[in-house]
């Protein structure tokens, strides 16, 4: 009986194409419009300057960190894109999330790992489209490790939280992961 009712339900939602295999924005889209809808955006965001830090002090897992980088790296892109003269976007690495900006062999000390960095090219990226990135130098004491342990590019704070109040205190506008 409980057989059937799944055989009956499934062939309904397949009847109705709504049986994908992809959960929706999980890749390219199966059953994509074509052609696409036309949009007209009702407010178009416009800024002078952008001046924004990230405050990323949580432990890092594969999808926060992929999704949260690319998606600072491409919002990056996008603001100098619609215009804005002035983009200043800073990554302070603090805590747990100090560890993405650690090389190989500092990354595989601390973790207890043998696979190296998963995160430096996407690091990497970030820091290509503009961004600055830094991490607490009281965090690194703590973990151990020292400026030749880091990623090429990364700025030492004597505090990182200290950092993002002084930022703040600069206009610049706070997001924290």
């Amino acid at each position: 009986m409980l057989q059937t009712i799944f055989i009956l339900v499934l062939g309904s939602l397949a009847a109705f194409g709504c049986t994908s295999a992809n959960p929706p924005f999980a890749g390219a889209p199966a059953n994509r419009l074509t052609p696409a809808p036309t949009i007209k955006a009702d407010i178009n965001s416009m800024m002078d300057k952008w001046q924004t830090v990230v405050y990323a002090n949580r432990r890092p897992s594969a999808d926060v960190v992929f999704y949260g980088l690319a998606d600072w790296r491409d919002a990056i892109a996008q603001a100098k894109s619609s215009g804005t003269k002035q983009v200043s976007l800073i990554f302070v690495f603090d805590g747990p999330a100090l560890v993405l900006t650690l090389n190989d062999t500092a990354f595989n000390r601390v973790m207890g790992t043998t696979t190296g960095n998963p995160w430096k090219s996407l690091v990497d990226d970030l820091q290509k489209s503009g961004a600055d990135t830094e991490v607490c130098g009281n965090r690194m004491k703590e973990l151990g490790v020292g400026n030749a342990d880091l990623l090429p590019a990364v700025k030492v704070d004597n505090d990182g939280w200290l950092r993002v109040m002084e930022l703040q205190s600069k206009g610049y506008t706070l997001f924290q992961t």
